[in-house]
């Protein structure tokens, strides 16, 4: 038999709240070894990955595709569904790229923040 009373127990909790600093006029970034920021950066990171992996993939559709746009779209004789087509697939592609410069975070090479 397990006896409960001697034993330790770890609690885990889901409930993750993401500490705060209070704002000063210094402009350094801080560092913090808090465990509680590792749910949000893990989030971020995979978030990332997707963001990137779903990018190369609408790009190098693109890609492969450009030649039969060009010969079946781009020299055809232009319609509502052809303007359609070209503004839904660039809208597209510029979303992507947008979504990567905003949303994907980098790293400061540079301690200058």
């Amino acid at each position: 038999m397990l006896d409960i009373s001697s034993t330790k127990a770890i609690v885990v909790s889901t409930n993750f709240s993401i500490p705060s600093y209070p704002s000063s006029n210094s402009s350094m970034n801080r560092v913090s070894n808090d465990p509680r920021w590792w749910p949000a950066i893990n989030g971020t990171l995979i978030y990332s990955y997707f963001a990137v992996a779903s990018s190369a993939g609408v790009i190098y559709d693109w890609a492969l595709t450009f030649g039969q746009e060009v010969e079946l779209v781009w020299r055809q004789r232009w319609s509502l569904i052809t303007l359609l087509y070209l503004s839904v697939r660039y809208f597209g592609i510029l979303f992507v790229v947008i979504n990567i410069l905003y949303n994907v975070p980098t790293i400061s090479m540079t301690d200058t923040g």
